[in-house]
């Protein structure tokens, strides 16, 4: 490790920001509007209320109309699947496992070791009405519904194209994925699950997924859910992006959609990243369908749940800083709270979430049709602790973000203690303390990381943007091992009490680090707070692109920033200098 003064910088360091800032969704623009039908309604105060409305919500008869589309179309393939539908803040709607579907897929993501190669069905106690197909369904259709917004619709196609080791996909040399690591967030065993209907669960038991067949759904142009479909004997991602390949569970996810499809003009095809199309399905639904009625598939099959309305938002209207947006009293205080250590203040609280509500509100979005709207994130204080203080949520942010901006908030704050390594060590991963001290970097709050920082660790290649004949950092494994179910301290956390993990049980906590029980999370952004020179919590925000989700915070936490002198941009692990922010250009133009 090497301090450095903030002015200097090494060219090939530069080299490296700059790939990242071209090829991170900061620069995602739209390629315009469609003339189609399902037009977007827009992403402010309106279209949120849009989303709330009884009329912006699905029906139990609109539940059973979307899983007999999928079924019509599986049985008329010869396919038998388990077809799981989600509502926009993921509550399970309904599940059906057709007769003879496959209930124990095997999960593969091209590494070693991790959940490569788990297929045990049901899951463990008590989750054990879940079927694995049960599980990968709900994760499917978690993930497209998850991420649904008025300003743009993604799919599991798409989480596939920006969470592998390379972005694009099996380009070398070039950076991670955007987001790598997402993967693991929405947990089932998180605290800060929304509380959706009382008979049933919400969170993804195995997490975002990047296994194509979860496509959003839509009704009368408003992101009402998602839909997902698990059949093929293999739980797992698209490794070649590139050859347009027909995925059967997408075609019957398709189908499902019938009525109920994105709108033409905000979906993720429609979205460049320096030139580069993102995929959204390589499917699209039937002009039209003879389907068969639900009972004809619920009658020989399973309904693992039957299908319910989805209920009314968990999330109640606050004001911050002047910004309306949206609280979930159920997962954080309302009102927000003092930190348990002593030093933040509920003023503190109040005045770091504003500041970072308001530059939301200048800063540009990188995923929004039309162009220009503002980022839409929610946002995150925790104390030295891990203790939620406060969280807040723009309007139309993506649901998502809500559970992924508390992991980075906790993650950001647990690495920058004092007892970090003591803690790691004492349960079971001292390798990955030895792992950094080895490359000169002490866990004993004498760095303060930012996610970004952290994660620029965490890939499989490095520094990333290297060749595969690089190193992989010491957070992560090495290739050949790594997969996106295997990449190394993220996954060992999960996965520390198999073979029955608290996240496949659906039990909190979700690892053995109590600051971090929902888990940690390695792509930007989350930074640490001080006040008078003493570290005293942090600030993690997610939402609409990952420079986007450096700036915001970064400014948000103006009068609680980290001391420039200790940032993770002051230091170098061989020969190149860490990230600590990167702004976009022209962020509130």
């Amino acid at each position: 490790m090497t301090l450095h003064n903030r002015q200097s910088q090494r060219t090939s360091v530069k080299r490296i920001h700059t790939m990242w800032m071209l090829l991170g969704l900061s620069l995602l623009v739209s390629c315009g509007p469609s003339t189609d039908v399902g037009k977007n309604t827009g992403a402010g105060e309106g279209a949120e209320f849009a989303t709330q409305a009884a009329s912006g919500r699905l029906t139990a008869a609109d539940v059973q109309q979307i899983i007999a589309q999928a079924a019509t179309q599986a049985q008329a393939l010869g396919f038998s699947a388990t077809i799981a539908v989600l509502d926009r803040e993921g509550t399970r709607l309904g599940i059906l496992e057709m007769a003879g579907a496959n209930q124990a897929p095997t999960i593969r993501g091209g590494g070693t070791g991790g959940l490569e190669g788990f297929n045990t069905s049901p899951l463990p106690a008590p989750n054990t009405n879940l079927t694995l197909s049960a599980a990968a369904a709900i994760s499917k259709a978690g993930t497209a519904a998850l991420f649904g917004t008025q300003g743009f619709a993604l799919s599991t196609r798409t989480t596939n194209f920006v969470l592998q080791e390379r972005f694009p996909p099996g380009v070398d040399p070039a950076p991670g994925g955007p987001l790598l690591g997402v993967q693991f967030s929405q947990l089932q065993c998180s605290d800060v699950n929304r509380t959706g209907h009382p008979a049933n669960q919400v969170g993804l038991p195995l997490g975002l997924s990047a296994d194509p067949g979860g496509l959003p759904l839509y009704k009368n142009g408003v992101s009402v859910g998602g839909i997902g479909v698990e059949g093929d004997g293999v739980y797992t991602l698209d490794r070649d992006a590139t050859d347009e390949d027909i995925a059967i569970e997408e075609v019957v996810a398709a189908a499902g959609t019938l009525f109920f499809s994105a709108p033409i003009d905000i979906r993720a095809d429609r979205i460049l990243v320096d030139g580069l199309r993102l995929p959204f399905s390589n499917s699209e639904p039937p002009n039209s369908q003879n389907t068969l009625p639900y009972t004809s598939f619920s009658g020989p099959g399973t309904e693992i749940i039957v299908p319910i309305a989805s209920p009314a938002s968990g999330f109640v209207r606050r004001t911050v800083g002047g910004v309306s947006g949206w609280v979930d009293p159920t997962s954080s205080p309302v009102p927000f709270i003092a930190g348990t250590d002593g030093f933040l203040t509920a003023a503190d609280v109040e005045q770091i979430i504003g500041q970072t509500a308001r530059q939301a509100n200048r800063t540009r979005s990188a995923l929004r049709f039309p162009l220009g709207l503002p980022a839409r994130t929610s946002m995150t204080v925790v104390d030295t602790n891990g203790v939620i203080l406060g969280m807040f949520r723009n309007n139309d942010a993506p649901v998502e973000s809500w559970d992924i901006s508390v992991q980075k908030a906790r993650t950001a704050n647990f690495f920058m203690r004092a007892d970090a390594g003591t803690i790691l060590t004492a349960n079971g991963f001292g390798n990955y303390v030895t792992a950094l001290a080895g490359d000169g970097i002490p866990l004993n709050g004498s760095i303060a990381f930012s996610v970004r920082g952290l994660g620029f660790l965490a890939y499989p290649i490095f520094p990333p943007g290297a060749t595969r004949s690089a190193s992989f950092g010491p957070l992560s494994k090495p290739l050949g091992e790594w997969s996106i179910f295997n990449n190394g301290l993220q996954a060992d956390l999960l996965l520390a009490t198999l073979p029955t993990p608290n996240f496949l049980t659906g039990v909190g906590p979700c690892i053995p680090i109590t600051q971090a029980q929902s888990g940690i999370q390695l792509f930007p952004q989350g930074v640490p707070l001080f006040k008078n020179g003493i570290h005293v919590g942090a600030l993690g925000l997610s939402g609409d692109g990952a420079d986007q989700d450096d700036i915001i915070p970064v400014i948000g936490s103006e009068g609680f920033d980290s001391p420039s002198n200790i940032r993770s941009d002051q230091v170098e692990v061989r020969g190149v200098r860490l990230p600590f922010a990167v702004f976009p250009r022209l962020p509130d133009l």
